[in-house]
């Protein structure tokens, strides 16, 4: 009876001595460990970025962040309390980093409060939770001392991924309002498709072209110029189509000087068949190239050539109505790490791009400038006539691939010593116009001397893809109480932005913009698809000819029979019924191909469930089996001992 009552002594003791041991763990750790931890994530998503950190370091004046919240929300919606939770720690982490600059008020903006009213004020987003129409918010205020502001609306868990990025643009936008100038000159609707616009339908922007507005200072300038605006620091040239000497001479000059271009040209340009315009009406060819200036700066693109690729194909349903089926399309790539240039800051740490029908950049033999490939295919590619993509056949177009075995270039930088494009001088057109602005403005002043040759080492970033810049291959976009959130699934805006960056000097928000796209597809499983799909494909092929062929035949008896009706012999009666055995021993052939082709897919994800929900609790029930069997044999010879 002792032993018994000793023995529930202890263990209340114990239990007791547990609880107080858990609790001052969580004491110590709570005051002492709160700014240690330890991010697991392969990725890195939550720990702050050494460009995060520059930024920081470089605020000269006071910031003040204004977080508004509702906690109404997070009781209504728990998703959305965990994640104000951690924009929370986050801007708590941003003020210690920045050493008293970043100043930070939380806010709960009650109905009818003027914190609402300043909320409101700011641009914030409201959004009713019920029918009574009380708003809640959850957004972000910042200003400077210059009175400059900054907002995010409201915070979406879609873009959580994307948080230290929004947190730190908004920052360094305040801590340095003057923004790098890009002067923009296309000739696609990056600006919004007028067409649609004439029909009623509003004026939007591309997102490349939102976010681009956000980080720098855009100006337009048409696609008809003879001279590069001065404070331009970078050119974007999008789709240039039968651009002017005066035009190109501009662009010349404008490099030559020691200005920074950003060019986008294609062999085959979905977007413009997509969405033509005044500028490129329905018909016209959808290609563009910068040949003369390219030759003068040491590259060239392959003329009407296509980048097609097996190994990075996009999947994509092809087919009729009634028989559509899963295909590779070389025309459209998916390009990860493997074909990003892992050295150059541009691409150093972009995780993802899609481009659709790129087309071949090349370097020129002899050329005085460094060509440094940024994206290339795979060596599982080839080339391929653009001509082929206006009405593509994706199956047709991967029965028929073979690969060259090279990689090809899909955008590049070009550096270092260049000449004129013009070496006769200037083009007649642009003399003479410039002579007459002139003469209107200052009669003595001499013209402008032409440049030879380049005053510094060129900086040009050539792109053989337009595509790259259309929101559909790259963002999906959400209407949420009229506020567009743009939620990116693949790195092609921020390929752009890290060009500008890189071109413009200012790449400090580089390391921030890839943490981004958390598409993380089972390459192993596309891998064994794309085998199977090669193993099979044969054979798959063979017998939809003959079911297409079986199908025509019996189609032909059937209105021969029709056109001559009571005529129909014994011969053609037996004729259908063969081929109707035949058509049905086709498709049973058929299915059991594609069931076939199915077998390692499906083999390989049961395996895949039964490691991610079944392996690791049935390991700890063998472990935990094995210490409770091990504890109770202990426990049986210290009673036979004692």
């Amino acid at each position: 009876m002792n032993l018994r009552l000793s023995g529930r002594i202890v263990a209340l003791v114990s239990l007791a001595a547990a609880v107080v041991l858990f609790v001052s763990i969580n004491v110590v750790a709570g005051n002492w460990l709160a700014d240690i931890r330890l991010d697991l994530t392969q990725e890195g998503l939550y720990t702050l970025s050494p460009a995060t950190r520059a930024t920081l370091a470089k605020i000269d004046e006071p910031i003040t962040l204004r977080f508004y919240y509702s906690p109404q929300l997070g009781r209504e919606i728990p998703t959305y309390g965990v994640f104000a939770d951690r924009v929370r720690e986050m801007l708590r982490e941003y003020a210690a980093l920045a050493n008293g600059k970043v100043k930070l008020q939380f806010l709960d903006p009650e109905p009818f409060s003027p914190v609402e009213d300043r909320a409101v004020a700011f641009g914030l987003q409201g959004v009713p939770l019920d029918q009574s129409g009380e708003q809640v918010y959850f957004g972000l205020a910042g200003t400077n001392s210059t009175d400059d502001q900054a907002i995010v609306p409201f915070f979406q868990p879609d873009r959580e991924r994307f948080l230290e990025y929004d947190l730190t643009k908004l920052i360094a936008g305040l801590a340095n309002p003057h923004k790098t100038v890009v002067g923009l000159a296309t000739a696609l609707p990056l600006e919004g498709d007028l067409m649609a616009a004439m029909q009623g339908r509003p004026l939007v922007p591309y997102v490349v072209l939102d976010q681009m507005r956000q980080l720098y200072d855009v100006r337009s300038l048409g696609i008809d110029f003879d001279k590069v605006p001065s404070g331009i620091d970078v050119l974007m040239l999008v789709h240039p189509q039968n651009l002017s000497d005066k035009t190109l001479y501009a662009i010349d000059q404008f490099v030559l000087k020691g200005g920074r271009a950003l060019v986008f040209v294609d062999p085959d340009s979905e977007t413009q068949r997509l969405h033509p315009s005044q500028l490129n009406p329905p018909g016209m060819p959808n290609d563009s190239n910068l040949d003369k200036l390219f030759a003068a700066w040491g590259l060239r693109l392959v003329p009407k050539m296509v980048a097609a690729d097996r190994a990075d194909a996009q999947r994509v349903k092809a087919g009729n109505a009634t028989d559509v089926q899963p295909v590779d399309y070389v025309g459209w790539l998916t390009l990860k790490t493997d074909n990003l240039n892992r050295d150059n800051p541009i691409t150093a740490d972009l995780s993802q791009l899609n481009v659709a029908t790129p087309g071949i950049l090349e370097p020129l033999p002899g050329a005085k400038t460094a060509f440094t490939p940024l994206i290339t295919t795979s060596t599982d590619s080839m080339e391929i006539p653009a001509d082929k993509f206006q009405a593509p056949d994706p199956a047709a177009l991967l029965t028929g691939f073979k690969p060259d075995g090279k990689e090809l270039v899909v955008a590049a930088q070009i550096t270092g010593p260049a000449k004129t494009a013009f070496p006769g001088g200037p083009p007649k057109s642009a003399d003479k116009d410039k002579a007459t602005a002139t003469d209107a403005k200052k009669p003595d002043a001499p013209l402008p001397a032409q440049l030879k040759a380049a005053v510094k080492p060129i900086e040009v970033v050539a792109v053989a893809d337009t595509d790259i810049l259309d929101d559909r291959f790259w963002v999906q976009v959400q209407n949420f109480f009229g506020q567009r959130i743009a939620v990116p699934t693949a790195n092609n805006g921020d390929f752009v932005t890290d060009a500008i960056d890189v071109l413009s000097g200012g790449a400090d928000l580089i390391g921030l913009r890839t943490r981004g796209t958390a598409v993380r597809p089972f390459e192993l499983v596309q891998n064994i698809q794309r085998a199977t799909d090669e193993r099979y494909q044969a054979s798959e092929k063979a017998l939809e000819d003959k079911l297409k062929d079986t199908e025509q035949k019996l189609k032909d008896l059937r209105d021969k029979g029709s056109h001559q009706a009571g005529m129909v012999d014994a011969a053609q009666n037996e004729a259908i019924e063969n081929f109707r055995g035949q058509l049905l021993a086709t498709r049973r052939q058929l299915r059991q191909v594609q069931l076939a082709e199915r077998e390692d897919i499906n083999r390989l994800q049961t395996w895949l469930e039964f490691f991610d929900i079944a392996l690791i609790p049935i390991l700890v029930a063998v472990v935990a089996m094995a210490i409770g069997a091990v504890r109770m044999r202990r426990r049986r010879r210290r009673a036979e001992t004692g």
